[in-house]
């Protein structure tokens, strides 16, 4: 069995002790009465051919059949789907960019592999070269499902990634496809050096990678079993835009327990700054962050908004510009700069009903009024 997370390594894969949110001194928010909610990211590509190669990598895919992923409890093979989501995004000091994120469709908030695209041109070709981020696993996170709203990504610039290798494209009837010019270095698998193919008919999208020890042997991703196929399908994760800026992005179907109101909850979160900063944690203090629903002052006003409609055990990702964040306070404490946007992940973990009250029985004797 070919190993997925040495083959998508190439092209489908790159394919406190309070905590910060509490806020007792802080003043309501004016109410917004036009949209602040940046325009749709609409990115400059460098020629037509690349702009085309571009639109038709965007989009999300998952696999045709399942792969294998270790075993179930009672020793027979577990499968999984995986998914890879694509979008342009800005990237300091880089042109012709699309950032790329590759989950299993188990956990699509918890990505394995996260990179970035390039196409450039190599004399009379199109290149895609993939780059693997060097931010570090505290701040990966920050970048998590920002596929789904490019307008907000987070800053990223050249140097804060490494480049991998290179696939050399050639446009076909509905597409393209490609491979890498050359084996590249590798140590994965036993292997020292690999290659790569990528193919895109339509809305299939298919990957090959092969790995070769130093006497030239194929070592892992031989024949069929190193192919993965793709199709397109829909975002799998919910985008709510907000006037005030609010992006909540919700991963999943809905469930069937939300919180009301007198209700408590407790969630997970970690939160970053656009630099790619984690400025608090529940994780870190090791049990998950609790308040009554709405949590009203206990928390900024873009976190409460953003509990809004959140079903026990899902995943989202919310974005929180300055206004109803911090607004032009900040949080000196925490490290937060007045009207820093923030985005946490957020795993809604419990729910406390609030106790109903107990009517007493009417008197004996009464006559209850009728409805």
């Amino acid at each position: 069995m070919l190993n997925y997370r040495i083959a998508l390594t190439s092209i489908a894969a790159t394919l406190l002790v309070a905590p910060a949110i509490a806020q007792d001194d802080m003043t309501l928010q004016p109410e917004v009465t036009e949209s602040l909610y940046p325009e749709p990211y609409a990115p400059s590509w460098s020629d037509n051919d690349i702009a085309l190669i571009a639109k038709q990598l965007s989009g999300s895919w998952k696999t045709t059949d399942p792969i294998e992923n270790g075993r179930n409890d009672d020793g027979s093979v577990a499968t999984t789907d995986l998914l890879i989501s694509i979008a342009p995004v800005d990237v300091e000091g880089m042109s012709d960019t699309l950032y790329i994120e590759s989950a299993l469709a188990d956990t699509p908030w918890a990505p394995y592999r996260q990179a970035i695209f390039q196409l450039y041109r190599y004399k009379d070709k199109v290149r895609l070269r993939t780059y693997e981020l060097t931010v570090g696993q505290t701040s990966i996170g920050v970048y998590s499902a920002m596929w789904a709203a490019p307008e907000y990504f987070p800053d990223l610039a050249a140097s804060q990634m490494i480049a991998t290798l290179d696939v050399e494209l050639e446009p076909a009837s509905n597409g393209f496809t490609g491979s890498t010019p050359y084996p590249y270095p590798t140590g994965s698998g036993g292997a020292v050096e690999m290659t790569s193919s990528i193919t895109l008919d339509g809305d299939t999208l298919r990957t090959a990678d092969r790995g070769y020890d130093a006497q030239g042997n194929v070592v892992w991703g031989a024949g069929e079993e190193s192919a993965y196929t793709f199709e397109r399908i829909g975002s799998y994760v919910f985008v709510d835009k907000r006037t005030n800026g609010l992006a909540i992005l919700t991963f999943g179907e809905a469930g069937d327990k939300y919180a009301e109101v007198g209700d408590r909850m407790a969630v997970d979160y970690s939160g970053y700054l656009m630099d790619g900063t984690m400025f608090d944690s529940s994780y870190s203090r090791g049990r998950p962050f609790a308040f009554p629903y709405p949590p009203g002052r206990g928390a900024i006003q873009g976190f409460g908004e953003g509990m809004e409609g959140f079903a026990l055990n899902t995943h989202r990702k919310i974005v929180i510009p300055g206004p109803i964040g911090y607004g032009e306070s900040g949080n000196p404490r925490a490290g937060i700069a007045p009207n820093s946007t923030l985005l946490f992940n957020v795993h809604l973990a419990e729910i406390q009903r609030a106790e109903k009250p107990t009517l007493p029985p009417p008197p004996q004797g009464t006559v209850e009024p009728s409805p």
